[in-house]
This record gives C-alpha cells, sequence and structure tokens, in this order.
C-alpha cells in the first residue's frame, strides 16, 4: 500500500472519526481503524466501528499502490494532527505503517486486518431523503434530554417517530422532555402495516408510523460531520439498525429495540400561569444565583406574581442568592416551583427566540417551555419536572 494525499484533507475525514473508537473494550482490534486503499478508484477507505455503530468514510487519495492495513486509531489521528501542513505520504513496509511529511517520519506498528469485523457495502436500499440542516437542527433540539441511567436502556436514546404527514424527535430521561415536530412532512412514500420485517409499522388512535430511538452518539456524530454545502442525508431503515449516508461518510448503527414509553403523559393538560421573559438575561441570573445552589439537587426557585419574579435558592452550607428580574410579563395567580437548574439551563439553550414563554401552575406541576414565536412548520416543545419541597 503507498499513498499521498493533503494532510488538511485527511484530518477533515479522520478528526470525528475517532470519537467512534470504544474507550473501553474486551476486543483490542476496535482500538484500530481499518484502512483500505484502492489503486484502480484512488480511493482510500477508513473504516471504525464499537459494534454498535460503523462509520466508513471514502475520499480521493493520490494511489500508486493498494493494500489493506489496521492501525491504532488514536495513535494514527495524533500523528496526522501534529504533522506539519503538506502532503503527507503513507506506505505499509513489513509490520510497520511509514508516515512521512517532510522532515518527519513515524513509523506505526500494523495490527492483524484480518481479525477487523467484516464491513458491509456502504449503500442503502429504498432510503429516505431528508434537508440535512433540519436533521442537525432536530437532534440539538433533543440530544440534552437523553438519559443516562443504564437500566433504562431505551431512554439513552432519541426517539424519531415518521408518520404519513409529519415526524417528530424527542428525547426523555424523566425529568426532562424535549420534543419537535416538524408538520406538512412525507418522508415515506407508504406508510401502512406490510409483510416487510425490516421496517416495523405501527398503529396508534388510527395513525400509522415509523418509530426508531437512535443511540445519541450516532446523532452526535453526524452533527460533527455537519457541512453546510452537503444539503441531503439519506435514511435507510432496518429491522434492527439504521443507516445515513451523508457526504463520503456511511454510517450503520443499531437501534434500541424497546417501545418508547409515552411521555405524553407527562404533559399537563392545562396551566393557568404564564410568563415571558427574555433567554439570556433568564439564563444569566439564574447562572449567578446558582452559584450557591445545594450541590446534591441543584435546586433554584422561581417566585412569581404579576408584579414580582425573583430567582433565589438556599444552601445550609453556603448561603442564599436571590435576583429580581425587571423585564417581564406575567399572567395567572401568585405562584412557585422549584427545579434542577442545570436541566433548566439546557433547556433554555435550545430556545430560538430572544424571549422564551414558561407555562405553570403550582409547585407540584411540571413546567412547560415555548419559543415566544413558533417556527414555520414547528412545534417545539420543552418539560421540565419541578423538585418537590
Amino acid at each position: 500500500m503507498r499513498l499521498a494525499i493533503e494532510k488538511k484533507d485527511l484530518l477533515a475525514r479522520i478528526q470525528h472519526l475517532v470519537s467512534i473508537v470504544p474507550t473501553k473494550n474486551t476486543t483490542p482490534i476496535l482500538n484500530n481503524y481499518l484502512i483500505e486503499v484502492s489503486e484502480e478508484n484512488n480511493t482510500i477507505r477508513i473504516s471504525t466501528t464499537d459494534l454498535e455503530i460503523m462509520v466508513v468514510v471514502e475520499f480521493p487519495a493520490a494511489v500508486s499502490e493498494g493494500g489493506t492495513v489496521a492501525v491504532s486509531a488514536h495513535h494514527f489521528n495524533e500523528i496526522i494532527n501534529y504533522m506539519p501542513d503538506g502532503v503527507i505520504n503513507l506506505w505499509s513496509h513489513d509490520d510497520l505503517l511509514m508516515i512521512q511529511c517532510g522532515k518527519v517520519d513515524f513509523n506505526l506498528l500494523i495490527a492483524d486486518h484480518t481479525l477487523f469485523p467484516v464491513i458491509p457495502e456502504p449503500k442503502l436500499n429504498n432510503p429516505i431523503t431528508i434537508d440535512a440542516a433540519l436533521f442537525s437542527r432536530m437532534i440539538s433540539k433533543t440530544y440534552f434530554a437523553v438519559s443516562t441511567d443504564v437500566n433504562r436502556p431505551v431512554l439513552n436514546g432519541v426517539c424519531w417517530k415518521i408518520y404519513s404527514d409529519h415526524h417528530t424527535m424527542v428525547a426523555t430521561d424523566g425529568r426532562k422532555v424535549a420534543e419537535i415536530t416538524i408538520l406538512n412532512s412525507s418522508l415515506l412514500s407508504t406508510l401502512e402495516p406490510n409483510d416487510n420485517p425490516e421496517v416495523n409499522v405501527f398503529t396508534n388512535q388510527n395513525q400509522y408510523y415509523v418509530e426508531k430511538v437512535i443511540p445519541v452518539k450516532t446523532l452526535l456524530f453526524l452533527q460533527k460531520i455537519f457541512q453546510e454545502e452537503v444539503k441531503e442525508l439519506q435514511v435507510g431503515l432496518g429491522h434492527n439498525r439504521i443507516m445515513f449516508l451523508y457526504g463520503e461518510y456511511f454510517i450503520s448503527s443499531q437501534v434500541l429495540e424497546h417501545k418508547y414509553p409515552d411521555y405524553k403523559q407527562a404533559f399537563p393538560a392545562e396551566l393557568p400561569n404564564k410568563f415571558v421573559v427574555d433567554r439570556q438575561a433568564l439564563i444569566t441570573a439564574i447562572k449567578r444565583v446558582a452559584l450557591v445552589a445545594p450541590d446534591d439537587n441543584l435546586r433554584i426557585h422561581f417566585d412569581l406574581d404579576s408584579d414580582r419574579f425573583e430567582v433565589n435558592t438556599s444552601n445550609r452550607d453556603t448561603g442564599e442568592a436571590k435576583e429580581n428580574m425587571d423585564d417581564f410579563t406575567f399572567a395567572g395567580s401568585s405562584t412557585g416551583v422549584s427545579f434542577n437548574y442545570k436541566y433548566m439551563l439546557s433547556i433554555l439553550e435550545a430556545i430560538d427566540t430572544e424571549k422564551v414563554v414558561i407555562k405553570l401552575g403550582t409547585s407540584k406541576d411540571a413546567m412547560m417551555i415555548y419559543n415566544e414565536t413558533p417556527v414555520p412548520d414547528q412545534e417545539i416543545t420543552f418539560l421540565l419536572m419541578p423538585l418537590r419541597s
């Protein structure tokens, strides 16, 4: 194997690829990239997997001799990153991958590439095509609400439901919910129960839909490789996998094979109180007051009526803090609610508008949080459960 490629071209393709490499595993070969070089096509293909997610990236290079090697992914990335700008030459010799640029030379040990998991051909059957910027936006509005509790594995992913005329992406950890619905959208040409086991179609209240719970690691990788100039994302739906084709990247990921819980049961039927406040001012106030918030539950409290909006906290180990907000509007009766301030900040960071709308009831009711003005053809909803006194 022998090829030459500009450092910037190689680094651009591998800088995020290393995030797929497992940090802990009992299979040493998974610590490696599989690098396949084709003299016929003048391409280099680099694959990595943690057995749940597989990523393949294929791109042009000046190839003078084809071949296949497996090398340490972390070492390869670090070496390429620290190489001087210019053309990098790579070639294999015995059990070494030689990496040379200018006056810098590395010899990297090669692993047995035959031990690497079989990589399927990167192609999709009957793919869905979706606007890549929109899909990236959907991820950004939901991923932060994913649970990290390994005892509830279905909540470790983001649920994507595709209906005949809209689709919804949602995540919840049981304490907060983040949901975005894209209206007036038809991604699937036919949506009804069929004999194809590859695409399970469910029904609810006479509505057919496809549901895939996607690991958050997969979606965050897609966000990392998003580029403004690559407009379309192709999606393949399998029985227990979901596949993405985006530019030069092919991603194949397991899905979490559990039915997603009915999170909408947590949505209050009616909340009588509503306030509107500057988003950035509220973020600043919460961060300031949170300097003395309790470490165990990160409790912050809102006290509200038509004339007063106070953000406060109390901590028997450090003291108290409060800040009165000036610029807000409130409709309803006097109320208050306590919550985990980090959860609230994560939601406020996902709000698009300068002002945020928060609806609330009593201290025991969940809060519903929205953009001040709706985004056309989109419904964005956040829920935050209160902390009990």
